[in-house]
């Protein structure tokens, strides 16, 4: 029998009167190999807790399991959230192997895109008062934001964050027209565009499924060119991006 320990933190912890603590409050779920495991959660009143989690077998990847629990445990935040009122997050914080005394942290790992702003010819102040300024630049930012709090529903949110961008160029022109305005600005092709769609249309519409992380970074990957590119088109006056600063995106 395998057992871990997974430490979890709340900056929120004040607005929730639940304590739990002997006996934990217990459940039980399924890995991604059908692999039953029961977890005990221990609430002592602070801002930090512990999910024990027992498995008949050791589990080779612990990041996954971490996964897994922080969409369970944010489940139960999220109704907590909605008794009182407010939104709740959560933070993973480590987890501990108490068979082998293995510990870590394990922090999303998302890409970062910095050099992708400064390639684009955007200074620092560039891109803030370009992000300030710009209506549709702050929303689609917004939520980018919100695909990195929640990786398992990337694609909806990156996707969101380039339909935010299409609107300014559906101001002239109808929807369909638009996403080739777009790509024709922007010097992307218009396939390219699609490539999240239908997972994004699939979790839009209520299905439980999520990228893996390499298709999870190039769907940020993907939203985060439109929205730079679209920053670059602004500074630019609005006229189309071309190479070589700006190489076709296929």
């Amino acid at each position: 029998m395998a057992k871990y320990i997974f430490v979890f933190s709340t900056a929120h912890r004040h607005f929730v009167s639940l304590n739990v603590e002997n006996p934990p409050l217990r459940f039980s779920f399924s890995d991604e190999a059908n692999v039953n495991l029961t977890a005990s959660l221990f609430l002592f009143g602070g801002n930090s807790f512990n999910v024990e989690v027992e498995s008949n077998r050791s589990q080779g990847d612990p990041g996954r399991l971490a996964n897994q629990l922080m969409h369970i445990m944010s489940g139960l935040w999220d109704a907590l959230g909605l008794s009182v009122g407010k939104p709740h997050n959560l933070t993973f914080e480590g987890f501990i192997n108490l068979d082998n005394k293995q510990s870590g942290q394990l922090t999303p790992a998302l890409p970062t895109f910095a050099a992708l702003i400064d390639a684009a010819g955007l200074s620092p102040h560039d891109w803030i008062s370009l992000s300030v300024s710009s209506p549709q630049l702050r929303a689609a930012l917004r939520d980018i934001r919100l695909a990195m709090e929640t990786p398992g529903e990337a694609a909806v949110h990156c996707y969101r964050a380039i339909e935010r961008i299409r609107q300014y160029f559906a101001r002239t022109v109808d929807r369909k027209h638009s996403w080739q305005s777009l790509a024709d600005a922007l010097n992307v092709q218009r396939t390219w565009l699609d490539s999240y769609t239908t997972n994004a249309t699939a979790v839009r519409h209520g299905e439980l499924i999520e990228l893996d992380n390499p298709h999870r970074d190039a769907c940020f990957e993907q939203a985060a060119s439109v929205v730079i590119r679209f920053a670059a088109f602004i500074k630019g006056g609005h006229a189309n991006l071309t190479a070589p600063r700006f190489q076709l995106l296929s």
